[in-house]
């Protein structure tokens, strides 16, 4: 007889063989099944935008045969008028407010007997020349010239005296441009 020690059979417990195959076999399943219904989806949703868009060209053709083509295009050639008109009269310039308004701020005792008008690079320039009956007029006009704002940097220049004891002046300055556009003083 033989003895050993070492037994012959395995008394050790069993493992169990975790199955990992099957979950991810799930797993797997689970995300064909969402991506075949996802794709289902997108193709009838496809189908659908496309029968809409038929169906709206329907609509937009049936309208468009009701239109009165005729009308359209005098309604049209109104409408780039009334654009070419408006852009005409945002152009437009009126002396006239520029008149009134030396008119109504030059001082009784200030005569301008020159007056120059011009536009250089998208400043409007008045030149003005003119005779006072001191000196102190021409100080109080320049004052109320530099306190409105539609005389932008009045410059009094030129002083002198001339034969008959008048005082001589120059002015020179920026206009707002509001001040004579035509469609402002409406």
């Amino acid at each position: 007889m033989e003895t050993s020690f070492i037994p012959k059979k395995n008394y050790a417990p069993k493992k169990q063989k975790k199955n990992f195959v099957g979950f991810f076999m799930l797993v797997s399943i689970v995300i064909f099944i969402v991506a075949v219904a996802l794709a289902g989806a997108v193709f009838f949703y496809n189908e659908y935008l496309v029968s809409e868009i038929e169906n709206r060209s329907i609509i937009l053709d049936k309208e468009k045969g009701g239109l009165d083509l005729a009308l359209i295009q005098e309604l049209s050639r109104f409408d780039s008028r009334t654009k070419s008109a408006k852009q005409i009269l945002d152009k437009h310039v009126s002396l006239i407010s520029l008149f009134d308004f030396l008119e109504e701020n030059t001082l009784k005792g200030v005569m301008f007997d020159s007056f120059d008008f011009d536009v250089k690079k998208n400043d409007l320039i008045l030149e003005l020349k003119g005779v006072a009956d001191s000196y102190a007029t021409i100080a109080l006009q320049s004052d109320i010239f530099g306190k409105n704002k539609n005389i932008i940097d009045p410059i009094f220049s030129d002083l002198g005296v001339n034969f008959s004891g008048e005082i001589t002046f120059s002015v020179s300055s920026k206009i707002e441009p509001r001040l004579i556009s035509y469609k402002e003083n409406l």
